[in-house]
Order: C-alpha cells, then structure tokens, then sequence
C-alpha cells in the first residue's frame, strides 16, 4: 500500500461512507496527506450557501479515526507466537499475578486485538472466496475456512480453564466472556453470508458444504444458550437483545484500535489580532480626522461638529468593514478545525479541516474535466449551473510514534472513516413516485408507477506527496433516501 485507498459505500438510507486508508511510511519519520472533496448539487434542491452553513456541513459528519486491524489469514492466528498464543501467555501471567495492573490491562489488550483480527480475517477470507474464479477453487477454500474456523473456537475456548481460579477478578473473568459470546456472534454472521453466496452460484459438492456450514452455525448457537449469553435470533421476535449486544460488543472489542480526537477551532488568536488590526485603522483614521478639524476648525463650531459625527460613523463602518475583509482574506489561508489525534497519551499526529462553497468558475480545471456535464445536465440545471461544496482535509501522521504503539503487531495504516447525512438534501425533492402510462397493443393503457430521483456527483481527490488520485461517483437519491452509488469512469488528467 504505497498511497491513500479509498472506498465508499452506502452506510443507510440517509448515510453514505467514505474510508480512507492512510498508509504509515515507514522510511519516514511523519507522513503528509491531503484529501479533497467536491460534491457538486443541484441548484432546485436548495443547497446552497445560504441555506447550508459551516455549523450544518460539521454536524452532517460523523468521524471516526483508527488504526488499520493488523493482517492475518485465519490459519495465522491458531499457530505458534501468533495472537491466541499471545492471549495464552497474558492469561496465564494474570493468573499468576492478578494484582499486578499491568497484567490485567495486557490481558484485556490481547482479548481486544484477537477479536479485531478475527473480524477482520473472517471478511477478508470471505471476500477472496466470493471472487475466486473457479468452483474447485471455491469449494477448496470454504473447507480450509471451516477447518480454520473449527479450530479458533477449540484453541480460544480452551483457554477457559487458565482463568478459571478463585482470586481471579470477576470483571477479568466476565470480559472473557464477552469475547467468547463476540467470537461466537461473528463466525455465526460470516457463515450465514457465505451461505447466502452459495445460493446464487454451482460449485462442487455445495449441498455438503452448505449442511457443514449450517452444522456450525447451529452448533454456535447452541453453545451461546448453554453459557446463558442472551444473544440468540428467535423468530417471532423483535430480536432486540441480540442486535444491541452485537453493537455494543462491537464497539468494546473494536475500541483498542481507536483513536483519541480532541477539536479545536483554528487561528482564533490570529484571528483576534487580524480584528484587533481593524480596530486600530478605524480608530487612526477617527484622531487623524479629529486633528485635522482641530487645525481647520480653530473654534467648535457646526461645521466641526458634523465632521467629528461623519468622521465617527465612517470610522464605525471602516471598522467593520476591515474586519470582515480581513477574517474573509484569512479564511482563505487557515482552515476551520484542527484536530489532534492521540492514543495512549501519545500524539501521533492531527488532521485539519475546512469547508465552503465554490463558485463554478473557480473550480481547477482538472475537477471541471472530470465533471464534464453534459447539454442535459445544463439544461436540468437551468443554465446556471449547480451549487459546489468544496471541503478540504490535511492529515499529518508521526509514523514513528504509531510503530512503537504496537510494538507486537505490524499495523500499517490509519482508517478515517466519514458517514455523511444527506438529509438536509431532501427537503425540497418531489414526491418519490409519480404515474406513467403505458399501452398494452389492444387499444387499452395501464398505470405504472415511476421512480423520481435526483442525482448528486461526487468527486474525490487525494494523495501523499506528488501522488493525486481521482474518483467520481454519482449519488443517486430521492425524498425516501439513497438508492444506490455508481461509480463513474474519470477521463485521463
């Protein structure tokens, strides 16, 4: 991975999500990037810089920043010196010493990273298995997946017994659990997946696959009603427990990978000193005016008086006009937040971020070739084109600083992950459905119903150093939410 990845998807109906993948250089001590995003808007949904201000931008984003999960393939994490011989080792030294602090918070780091790495090996094995090519292939790789998968639910749960002593804290005792239930919960999700592929393709001996992988489904679930874990699918049932648990479990065991973020507004003493500035010229053009009406105007008369008066009221006006001109000019150099990222106590690096909209005619002319908006397009648009809103991210990353973090696993990127809102898009849509007509050849006509969508293009730009990638995709919507994301073939730059 030498530059930014990039990957977007829908998240729900009213959020899509973008993550980037910010590789760690390891040759160098700190790494730049910078991401850009233009989203171009339809002038009849409203959008625009009257209606759409910073704060509203802000709150339709939500951020989350984490290390990248280290990689491992299923097999690699049963064999010797790899993360559940890892947990081995911490359990047994908590067992030895359950009052030492530092055991018990390497206990819990190594239960935490196990179940990232698992959840993660579990999507990726599952993903190469869905685009192999061939149906040996497939069927080969399925075996190896519930061999593995059989054998990390042996090796995990045998562990148990290490713990199992009575000065052990129970806390201690009861996260294990949580693991075992989490553990449980996503081979149980990852199987039913693979058997949800399975239905739409041919491969070789697949009824037997499909009666194994239910075996262990069943199996799991079984376990989960014996240890009394509340998370069981029951049909007839709102299933409440299971999908908070899974949430909540999620969140747990995903939080050793999570970054601190503390925000801050940028450049308020600059700020205050570009204002204070503004406050000085008017007050030097009041006294300059006041000392000249004292050299023409020997005697307080009424022509000294209004000119005291014109010379306030311009002085007031210059003030203020000095102080948007000057905050405006710079805004134009200074973002709007900057925030700090920390785990651990450790700074490893800060990411600062801005956002405005941009006139079409300031555009580069790289993002204008790229959008390339066809006759229709104008014309949809009214022929005063669509309503651009450009926000900008700089991200610095202390490499060296994220290496000694885990010293014992090779993490070797940053996720920054943003879900956008687009609910303040839809307030002035249509209806979501009209009725078209059509006929059948008889003579007669029947009434169909159409889908009345809005499309919002989205153009992303990023990269490290004098690396720049482009990526267009068109979000397709209507007043129920999103429909679906295209990506869109960028010409060459």
């Amino acid at each position: 991975m030498n530059n930014v990845q990039e990957k977007i998807k829908i998240h729900d109906r009213y959020q899509f999500e973008i993550k980037y993948t910010y590789p760690l250089n390891k040759e160098l001590p700190e790494t730049d990037y910078l991401v850009e995003t233009f989203i171009f808007i339809p002038n009849n949904l409203g959008v625009n810089a009257d209606s759409y201000t910073k704060h509203d931008f802000y709150s339709d984003l939500q951020k989350y920043i984490r290390f990248k999960t280290p990689v491992f393939l299923l097999a690699s994490i049963i064999k010797e010196k790899g993360p559940l011989d890892r947990l081995k080792a911490e359990m047994a030294a908590l067992a030895e010493d359950p009052s030492n602090p530092a055991t018990g918070k390497d206990y819990l780091y190594q239960l935490k990273m196990l179940c990232s790495i698992l959840k993660s090996a579990l999507r990726d094995e599952e993903d190469y298995i869905e685009t192999c090519q061939t149906s040996s292939d497939k069927h080969a790789l399925i075996e190896r997946l519930l061999e593995n998968v059989t054998k990390i639910i042996a090796g995990f749960r045998s562990l148990r017994p290490i713990i199992e002593v009575p000065h052990l804290n129970q806390e201690q005792v009861t996260f294990y659990n949580f693991s075992d239930e989490y553990i449980s919960l996503m081979i149980e999700k990852s199987l039913f997946k693979l058997l949800e592929f399975l239905q739409d393709v041919e491969i070789k001996a697949k009824d037997e696959l499909c009666v194994r992988i239910t075996d262990v489904i069943k199996s799991e679930s079984k376990y989960r009603e014996e240890s009394h874990y509340p998370s069981l699918v029951r049909e007839n049932s709102s299933n409440e427990a299971i999908i908070y648990r899974m949430r909540i479990l999620k969140k747990i065991m995903g939080s050793i990978l999570f970054l601190k973020t503390f925000t801050q507004t940028e450049g308020r003493m600059v700020e205050q000193i570009m204002m204070g500035l503004a406050a000085g010229m008017a007050m030097a053009f009041a006294t300059g005016m006041l000392f000249l009406s004292r050299r023409v105007f020997s005697d307080l008369t009424l022509s000294l008086f209004i000119v005291l008066v014109v010379s306030y009221i311009f002085k007031d006006r210059l003030k203020e006009l000095s102080k948007i001109y000057m905050v405006g000019f710079l805004k134009k150099y200074m973002y709007d937040y900057k925030t700090i990222l920390m785990t651990n106590m450790t700074r490893i690096g800060f990411c600062r971020e801005t956002f405005t909209f941009l006139k079409e005619k300031n555009l580069p002319a790289e993002i204008v070739k790229i959008r390339n908006k066809d006759y229709f397009v104008e014309l949809d648009n009214g022929y005063v084109g669509e309503n651009v809103i450009y926000s900008k991210k700089y991200i610095k990353v202390y490499s060296s600083a994220c290496r000694r973090i885990y010293a014992d696993f090779q993490v070797d990127g940053i996720h920054d992950i943003i879900r956008f809102n687009i609910r303040h898009f839809l307030d002035k849509m249509d209806n979501p459905e009209s009725q078209l007509y059509f006929t059948d050849g008889d003579g007669s006509f029947k009434m169909v119903p159409g889908l009345c969508t809005y499309h919002i293009n989205i153009i992303l730009k990023y990269g490290m150093g004098d690396q720049k990638e482009y990526h267009k995709f068109r979000l397709v919507l209507n007043r129920d939410g999103i429909k679906r994301i295209v990506e869109i073939p960028c010409p060459a730059i």
